[in-house]
């Protein structure tokens, strides 16, 4: 698939080796694009340092950071994977991840979130260009509202990335999720322009619209996209007690989001600047209620308004590297609850989010085979809501990282330590929360061979709904504690430029204890949040990338295999004790099969999961049954009036295999995308 690096052992440290003869020197296996940050399309690479560039006609080059490739867990889909997929949000690609589930509500609209090795949503970073997504109030973020559109690189990290120069948030989860939206790429031009425009069932309406310009050194990009569809499709849900039909109503959504883009090379180093808006209207359909799903009308509402601005500049040279961060954004949410007449349980609140974050990194190279790196967080964040006896609260988020990276021959390891200090600002505020979290990761490379292993203790913080909302929150709680051991191996195999084969596991064991849940107090109306679970998990996660070139057709085949045990050791008393623990399923399997021949492309992506339960007494009556669903894409590029253009068909969920990810939330049926690109 396009240029290929060569790994090469050499006395101070490795280098990557072009096979046109550009060397890239890594003085710490954690340096790939120190001195020479590489900009990628499909077409053209361009290459730049100091002002001066050139210009390779090859293919797209793919580079991976030594240390993040030796020592962490990572799989990863570039621009031209994620573009074939037959996939509008950045979930719908994660889901062809190993050990990853997708809680997802349904249709456009419905909320999405990311569960990893089963630690829970709460600990997974989401990391956009490099800065984390944060929700101070509930600890999650919402993937349906990422489009893939402007992705050039999504990539899923356990443990943590183990790169020399990062932010101590980024030390901060037991698993990363980074977003690496597109780099302008220019030719003989000074500007790109790309258009697209999606219409499908339901009345689904997606136009995108991308542009960028040059000038002067400077890159900019701007990408608009609208999202309109009614989310009414048909459903069926069928088990040994019902046989329910019906058609999901309130499911439609309107959103638009818009982003902007400055890249430039101020002070030597590297700038780039990030401005982004979101905004949806949304119905938020319930749960479908046996025998009754079609007699009441759309009672849920929500209305989103996000913002964030984030700026990042980075500077390399040969013994050091600094990078800063800084951040700022605003979430507002409007929440309304209109249940059928008679009840009295209406419910209209607005919340507003408000967060700043700083961040310094500094990595020093004092010899080929050793680096020092240390980084500085701070983030303030605070709540306002209008729940009666709600009380505002503003919380102060203090990050320090300590990390040593070594390379000795076939060896590298990774020691790392963060120190977390938080404080709350309000009514009867909980105890200030000091915290020490260790890591460490070695690996150990034989030609193609690489066998690595990491461990890590990691917490999350209670939310701010968890400590304080009105009649649930407990400012008694204590952290939710997370231990991780990984042990795996990658094994690389290249034939030439027409054969590349790499093969991936891992098992893992887990441990999360104090685990934060609701419990009833003294009625079932009123619950608070108490520290009362402890999970134990083990598994292992498996990979196939295979990559075949044979004249001018090019197939790729991505296979994933999950296999996990998350059992509930609470209470060795509990009836529900080594039960499997809420929708983790046993085994899942999904596969990626892409082929590209001159101007055509067709893609099948298929995913496989497993018996869950509902509920970790694990009877049958709480079994949510398995379900599958194979989804195809073909698509053609073709010239018309000067213009490059794509026109594709998407047919997701081919065989209309009615499913649940979420229990009594079905998710559509057989629906048909149409896909039509302009590009300038």
């Amino acid at each position: 698939m396009g240029a290929t690096f060569a790994y090469a052992q050499k006395s101070k440290g490795l280098a990557l080796v072009h096979n046109k003869g550009l060397t890239v020197q890594d003085r710490d296996l954690a340096v790939v694009q120190d001195s020479l940050p590489i900009v990628q399309n499909r077409d053209t690479t361009a290459v730049q340092d100091n002002g001066i560039s050139v210009t390779d006609t090859l293919d797209a080059v793919s580079v991976t950071d030594m240390a993040v490739r030796r020592l962490a867990p990572v799989q990863s889909m570039d621009e031209a994977t994620l573009s074939h997929l037959s996939s509008q949000t950045v979930a719908d690609a994660l889901r062809y991840f190993s050990g990853v589930q997708i809680r997802d509500y349904g249709g456009l609209g419905g909320l999405k979130t990311i569960n990893v090795r089963s630690l829970g949503a709460q600990h997974v970073g989401i990391f956009y260009d490099g800065i984390k997504i944060h929700n101070a109030q509930n600890g999650q973020v919402d993937l349906g509202r990422f489009s893939i559109d402007n992705m050039e690189t999504v990539s899923l990290y356990n443990g943590q990335k183990c790169e020399s120069l990062q932010s101590a948030s980024e030390f901060a989860s037991a698993s990363s999720v980074y977003l690496r939206t597109k780099v302008p790429v220019f030719g003989d031009r000074n500007y790109n322009l790309k258009a697209r425009v999606r219409y499908g069932s339901f009345g689904t309406f997606n136009p995108n619209i991308r542009y960028e310009r040059r000038y002067k050194g400077i890159s900019l990009s701007s990408d608009l996209m609208y999202l309109n569809s009614r989310g009414d499709y048909p459903f069926r849900i069928v088990n040994a007690y019902e046989d329910t039909t019906g058609r999901r109503i309130g499911g439609d959504i309107k959103a638009l989001r818009l982003e902007t883009a400055l890249f430039a090379r101020p002070l030597g180093g590297d700038f780039q600047a990030h401005a982004y808006y979101y905004r949806s209207e949304r119905g938020l359909p319930g749960p479908v209620i046996r025998r009754l799903s079609g007699r009441y009308p759309k009672t849920e509402r929500q209305w989103d308004d996000n913002a964030f601005l984030q700026m990042s500049w980075e500077r390399k040279a040969e013994k050091a590297a600094f990078r800063l961060n800084a951040k700022g954004s605003l979430d507002w949410l409007e929440f309304l609850s209109e249940p059928p007449e008679g009840q009295n349980l209406r419910v209209n609140n607005h919340y507003f989010q408000k967060d700043c974050y700083g961040s310094a990194a500094l990595a020093v190279y004092p010899w080929h085979w050793l680096s020092l790196s240390m980084a500085f967080d701070e983030r303030w964040s605070d709540l306002i809501c209008d729940v009666k006896n709600y009380n505002y609260v503003q919380r102060f988020d203090t990050r320090s990282a300590l990390a040593l990276n070594i390379n000795y021959q076939a060896f590298t390891s990774q020691i790392s330590l963060i120190h977390t200090f938080i404080r709350d600002i309000t009514k009867r505020a909980a105890d200030p929360l000091s915290r020490f979290s260790p890591s460490f990761s070695l690996s150990w490379v034989s030609g193609g061979l690489t066998v690595r292993s990491f461990a890590k203790s990691i917490f999350r913080a209670p939310t701010l709904n968890d400590l304080y909302y009105t009649l649930i929150g407990n400012a008694g709680l204590k952290p939710e504690y997370a231990k991780q051991l990984d042990a795996g191996l990658d094994y690389a195999f290249s034939a030439g430029s027409g054969h590349e084969m790499k093969l991936t596991a891992d098992f893992f064991l887990n441990e999360v204890k104090d685990k934060i849940i609701a419990m009833p107090v003294s009625t079932q109306f009123r619950w608070s949040m108490v520290n009362l679970g402890r999970v134990m998990g083990c598994g292992v996660n498996a990979t196939l990338n295979n990559t075949l070139k044979l004249g001018d057709c090019i197939s790729r085949l991505l296979c994933t295999y999950s296999y996990e045990e998350a059992k509930d050791v609470t209470n060795p008393a509990s009836d529900y004790y080594g039960g499997q623990i809420p929708y983790t399923p046993w085994h899942s399997f999904s596969t990626v099969a892409d082929v590209e021949w001159k101007n055509w492309n067709a893609c099948a992506s298929w995913i496989w999961t497993g018996i869950r339960y509902r509920s970790s007494d694990n009877l049958p009556d709480n079994r949510i049954q398995a379900w599958s669903s194979l989804d195809l894409t073909l698509s053609r590029r073709f010239s018309l009036w000067g213009m490059r253009m794509k026109a594709g068909l998407d047919i997701n969920n081919v065989f209309n295999r009615q499913y649940e990810i979420v229990s009594r939330y079905p998710m559509p049926g057989t629906n048909v995308i149409i896909k039509l690109t302009f590009e300038i």
